[in-house]
């Protein structure tokens, strides 16, 4: 019967609206910042040696990133995400909710609030370009959590969870860091801004929650 329910509670998700999750954006980044984005970009593209002297600086900035985010964006710490490899545009996004406040956590908010739109870009560009070192995972738990995540989490984040500009790579996470994400969202009790997955996740068990954390970063290897 629960699994009936579950059903029946995703098919109503995703026919109530005109348009699919894959073809919808969850940034909303100031137009200051996504030109300033585009812009480097273009230059990078016009001289690829660019991109080095970006990535040395973005290396630079994010030692202050180092203790929870790991070496160049790879985390050590169970409990937090990785940067590394991160799509730029969803990283552009995030450094903009926490210097808002819109998103909220104190350290985030204070660090993000001193550094400039250069920097934000600079960032984002940095840890996008590094290559992640992947998480630990349980095959087993991570075999089971194959159903669920095409279920539920494959039309924004893809097959490979390597999402795109408007949604986050979650390919290679730490298991307990998406756990306890999938778990705030289920809740409702969250500082991330609305969205698609709170209605997503209330369907979940805890033994889905389980499996699709060390699925998710099964999905990191060889990427």
């Amino acid at each position: 019967m629960r699994q009936i329910i579950q059903a029946i509670a995703i098919a109503i998700l995703l026919f109530s609206c005109p348009i699919t999750w894959a073809q919808q954006s969850e940034t909303r980044i100031p137009a200051e910042l996504l030109e300033a984005y585009r812009d480097l970009e273009s230059r990078i593209a016009e001289d690829p040696g660019l991109l080095d002297e970006v990535i040395d600086t973005g290396r630079e900035r994010a030692r202050f990133c180092n203790t929870c985010h790991g070496p160049d964006g790879s985390a050590e710490r169970p409990n937090y995400p990785s940067l590394a490899g991160q799509n730029a545009v969803y990283l552009l996004d995030q450094f903009d909710q926490f210097a808002s406040g819109e998103r909220k956590k104190e350290w985030m908010n204070m660090l993000a609030e001193q550094i400039s739109v250069e920097e934000m870009v600079t960032l984002s560009i940095y840890y996008s370009q590094m290559p992640l070192v992947s998480a630990d995972f349980d095959p087993e738990l991570a075999e089971r959590g194959s159903m669920p995540y095409d279920r539920y989490c494959t039309q924004c984040h893809g097959s490979d969870g390597l999402g795109g500009e408007g949604y986050a790579r979650i390919a290679g996470q730490q298991p307990i860091y998406m756990k306890s994400v999938l778990r705030e969202y289920r809740s409702g009790e969250t500082s991330r801004r609305p969205s698609e997955m709170h209605g997503i996740v209330r369907a979940l068990s805890d033994r889905d929650i389980e499996s699709l954390a060390h699925h998710i970063a099964s999905l990191g290897e060889n990427r």
